[in-house]
């Protein structure tokens, strides 16, 4: 499945569908490009460039006041545009340092595409799957990453977005154009709840009993 947004002179479609034969072929190309580029970027170099686009800070929160819901897309994004939500993706990242990556769309369940641990090593969090993720989520037309920058947008205190350091920054930097915080948003995980530890534990055994299923990503499936 293809998402499309639009807005104005902005189109930008982004490809989200389940794992196959043909889609490993295709992302695993995407996935050794996105690589290079984030080991041939540091994550200072990366910041000065988006910060000379569009006005962001570095997060620096303590640990446990990133943890909560991170989203794309928003309805804050949702409503630039005046449309509703037929796709999207969602990192939990939880207070004991788990974390949870789900992505869902209209002809597709919520499902988990990868779990593990995060860290931060400021102004950067790095995500790491646990050993029962044993297919590799980007080969899998997953949006999800390895390393995230931490940024907080110019005037909103309470802003907390997650943009990836490969992918991401790379259709950021391309697609930016005249409208930089929009590709921000489009490209993003916006935070859009705060977890506090009862509220994390209901959400993390919510989606392992309705949206992990392994067997979505078989690879004759």
């Amino acid at each position: 499945m293809i998402r499309v947004v639009v807005d104005g002179n902005h189109t930008v479609a982004r490809a989200v569908a389940p794992c196959s034969n043909q889609a490993v072929k295709v992302s695993r190309f995407v996935l050794c490009a996105s690589l290079l580029a984030q080991a041939s970027d540091s994550p200072q170099a990366a910041l000065e460039r988006l910060s000379s686009r569009v006005a962001v800070a570095p997060l620096t929160d303590k640990l446990k006041s990133l943890a909560g819901s991170y989203t794309n897309p928003p309805e804050e994004l949702a409503a630039k545009w005046g449309g509703g939500r037929e796709s999207g993706e969602d990192l939990h990242l939880f207070p004991d340092g788990t974390y949870i990556y789900c992505e869902w769309a209209d002809i597709e369940p919520l499902t988990v595409y990868d779990k593990g641990t995060w860290r931060v090593s400021s102004p950067v969090i790095e995500l790491t799957s646990d050993p029962e993720v044993n297919w590799v989520p980007n080969l899998c037309c997953s949006r999800v990453e390895r390393r995230y920058l931490l940024l907080r947008r110019a005037g909103r205190k309470r802003d907390a977005l997650m943009l990836g350091l490969g992918r991401a920054l790379s259709n950021f930097e391309s697609d930016a154009g005249d409208d930089p915080g929009l590709i921000l948003l489009i490209e993003g995980l916006l935070r859009v709840e705060v977890y506090s530890r009862a509220k994390a534990a209901k959400v993390k055994a919510h989606l392992m009993k309705d949206a992990w299923r392994p067997e979505y990503f078989k690879p004759d499936r």
